[in-house]
């Protein structure tokens, strides 16, 4: 009775920590979760009721004070408040209540006939837009609910205007304009052309490329043109954010809806790289000469066959740029701003590629026809071909990155979520190159070579900007992947199906192997390197954050495969602890477990340690659980970052496609499993720790054993991989992945000490 009382205790205690682990979380969530976004400098409660120190806003609401910033204004003499309700509100309007949030800028409520049509907010206090002199704007704006423009009014700036001929008024004149515009589309600042053949005609600013019917055409100011294209930036970035964290619907494809574009930390070129927010891939003449081998009748180009195998064909380069935290790290902030974001409509994904060179995709000395598609390069995503044309795409002299390599040739692509092409999962760029003497693309006549992308997670539906109120369709996503959610239902289920009935096949030793091999091979290459279906412990910090924050829980829906086996792995904790996902559905478990399997097959020794050891050793992943527990607990990006100590990204998510430091890393895991198996999931698997201390709830044991395991029997010891099974012959279900090693033990009549033992006895009668 004790001993049932005992465990029963454990359990209680077990489940009441991780309560207690969950709602401290929530409650250090509200206070520190949210990040500095972007440029925005969030305000701290106790200055909540301080209306002007430092937010803009405030100050110019705030009658008859002086204004004094960090951002460089002095002084205010008079209140401004009639210039607001005359070019900012709607007529019959009045400003309601100023809103303060930990997460973002103070705004100001826009009230008409006793209800709420919009917000108002000024523009530094959002983006912090500089001037062509680097001082700041200061723009009071409006938005209704719908997403368009109140009005707007510039209340200060320092550019130096009055040299070239301008006034305030050409600058208020020029913000005018925007007046009604909906923040959902793109803007194209034109200028008229005179003095020549095309007077009359108006030329944008800064040309770009993709589909630009839907642009809004407005008038720059001459002569300034900097001056207007960093106006109508300050306006239109801000102007997007606030409608996003108010849920204002700019749009049912807005972009926003599905990855983070406000997140931004300057970084250079190599952090990009490591990070996996740019990914590259080189090709040299002696890969390019092998590929061509292999082709009946076709020699590689001349040009690499007369070169020096080592030499470098050329190197690629590729990313999302949508999220400025890419975006303006490579492009800049002007370059970022107005290509991919004020430049664009709302559902414009832009991705950027790169060539080191000596060799590019295209010949640049050649005329093009801007609607015949590129031959050599093109994107796959799921399966479905992605073509690429001259008018998707904008070349760049250069980029703005720093650090970054000189390249060839580089420019952006534009896409729309019309295009189904999905930013947040996994996709390759396909280069293809014509054999020698070649002038057209056929089949056997060129040879490919693929680069995958994957958009890091810190970029994927992290921020505000996924809460609208009719949220991403998850259902229809799941619909249009039927066939890999009937897979991954089938592979848990067939991972059940032989827990259930792993009696029936662990009375044969051959048919385990057989079982329990193919069924590794299955999870690796299918779930694990074909769909991604890898869940790691930023899935798990993600659905905690989402079950309490009401935010993006059907953006984490956006991935069956994780889902479904997650889900099962949790459903399964009070029936088998942890083994169903840990011993059965993880790709990288298989990966390492596979890879073991080959190294006793080749004769390696494995390395046994002591039971005190073993059980030291083993407190590591629970140490690397608090730690990454306590880093997403003050920030949620700083723990995305130090979830880098999981190789599964770099091993199952990129295979292998991944920075030189992450691939030396995962290297050096799997060959540390090769002499002890699964040597990552029993000393540092932080959501192997995880797992392990919510299959606590196991309330059944399946695994047989006899009353001599233990004592004075140890066969079942050595047999177990993990060293889960104990001196004592107890086995600790925390670290037992039910791989069946001890089952097949026990079931065997030849080599368990205690059934060979009954059996010669049987004989004899």
């Amino acid at each position: 009775m004790l001993n049932i009382i005992n465990d029963n205790f454990k359990k209680i205690f077990s489940f009441f920590f991780i309560v207690m682990f969950v709602f401290s979380y929530l409650s250090i969530n509200n206070c520190i979760f949210s990040e500095k976004k972007a440029f925005a400098t969030p305000m701290p409660k106790e200055e909540q009721d301080k209306l002007g120190n430092d937010w803009v806003l405030t100050q110019y609401l705030a009658s008859g004070i002086k204004i004094k910033t960090k951002s460089g204004v002095t002084s205010q003499a008079r209140s401004r408040i009639s210039e607001i309700m005359e070019h900012v509100m709607p007529p019959a309007s009045s400003i309601g209540n100023i809103l303060y949030d930990e997460s973002y800028p103070p705004i100001a409520e826009i009230i008409q006939n006793g209800s709420l049509i919009g917000y108002l907010f000024e523009t530094y206090d959002w983006v912090q837009g500089l001037g062509y002199s680097r001082k700041p704007y200061h723009i009071i704006a409006g938005i209704n609910l719908e997403g368009k423009i109140t009005g707007l009014r510039l209340m200060w700036h320092t550019e130096p205007i009055a040299i070239l001929g301008r006034t305030d008024q050409d600058l208020h004149d020029f913000l005018g304009q925007l007046k009604g515009v909906s923040i959902k589309q793109g803007i194209s600042i034109v200028l008229g052309v005179s003095g020549s053949v095309l007077e009359g005609e108006k030329v944008a600013m800064r040309g770009t490329a993709g589909d630009v019917s839907g642009l809004k055409e407005v008038d720059g100011i001459s002569r300034t043109t900097t001056t207007s294209l960093l106006l109508n930036d300050a306006v239109m970035r801000s102007a997007r954010k606030v409608a996003r964290v108010k849920n204002i619907m700019l749009d049912d494809k807005d972009l926003g809806r599905v990855l983070n574009l406000e997140t931004y930390s300057e970084q250079n070129w190599s952090e990009l790289i490591e990070n996996g927010a740019i990914t590259e891939s080189s090709i040299t003449n002696g890969e390019l000469i092998q590929k061509f081998d292999i082709l009946p009748n076709i020699k590689a180009p001349r040009k690499a066959r007369l070169s020096p195998e080592e030499q470098l064909w050329t190197k690629t380069y590729m990313a999302i740029v949508s999220p400025q935290g890419i975006g303006a790290n490579i492009l800049g902030r002007r370059w970022y701003d107005q290509y991919v974001v004020t430049g664009r409509n709302v559902d414009d994904l832009v991705l950027w590629v790169g060539f080191l060179g000596p060799e590019t995709f295209y010949d640049k000395t050649k005329a093009s026809d801007k609607d015949k598609v590129f031959e050599s390069l093109n994107i796959v995503q799921n399966g479905k071909l992605y073509s690429l044309t001259p008018k998707m795409y904008k070349s760049l002299p250069f980029n703005h990155s720093k650090d970054g390599p000189k390249l060839i040739e580089q420019g952006l692509f534009y896409f729309s979520i019309e295009q189904s092409f999905d930013p947040t999962k996994r996709f390759e760029l396909n280069y293809k190159i014509l054999g020698d003497k070649q002038k057209e693309y056929i089949k056997d006549n060129n040879i490919n070579f693929n680069m995958n992308y994957k958009i890091p997670e810190i970029y994927i539906n992290q921020n505000i900007e996924t809460n609208h109120k009719e949220g991403f369709n998850w259902l229809a996503n799941w619909q249009s992947k039927i066939s890999l959610v009937i897979l991954s239902i089938l592979t848990v289920i067939g991972a059940a199906l032989i827990l259930i009935f792993k009696d029936l096949i662990s009375k044969n030793r051959r048919v385990h192997q057989i079982v329990r091999t193919s069924f590794l091979i299955w999870v690796l290459f299918w779930l694990g390197w074909v769909v991604g279906g890898q869940v790691s412990i930023i899935h798990l910090a993600a659905f905690i954050q989402a079950l309490f924050d009401g935010q993006g829980f059907a953006s984490f829906l956006a991935e069956p495969a994780i889902v479904i086996i997650g889900l099962a792995a949790l459903l399964s904790m009070p029936i088998w602890g942890r083994a169903l996902f840990c011993g059965w559905l993880c790709p990288f478990g298989a990966l390492q477990e596979l890879l073991n399997k080959f190294a006793i097959f080749i004769g390696i020794r494995q390395k046994v340690i002591s039971e005190k050891n073993d059980k030291i050793m083993k407190l590591g992943k629970y140490a690397l659980l608090f730690c990454l527990s306590l880093t997403f607990l003050y920030s949620f990006n700083l723990g995305l970052t130090a979830s880098a100590i999981e190789p599964f990204k770099s091993a199952i998510t990129f295979r292998f496609n991944a920075p030189p430091l992450a691939l030396v890393w995962v290297l050096f895991l799997l060959g540390i499993g090769l002499f002890i198996e699964r040597a990552y999931c029993r000393f540092l698997c932080p959501l192997g720790a995880a797992a392990s201390l919510l299959g606590k709830l196991r309330i059944f044991n399946f695994l047989h054993r006899r009353a001599e395991c233990g004592n004075p029997c140890k066969a079942c010891n050595p047999a177990c991989p993990t060293q889960a099974i104990k001196l004592n012959g107890r086995i600790d279900m925390n670290e037992c992945f039910q791989c069946l090693d001890c089952q097949v033990m026990y079931f065997d009549q030849h080599k368990c000490p205690p059934l060979v033992a009954k059996f010669k006895n049987l004989s004899k009668q």
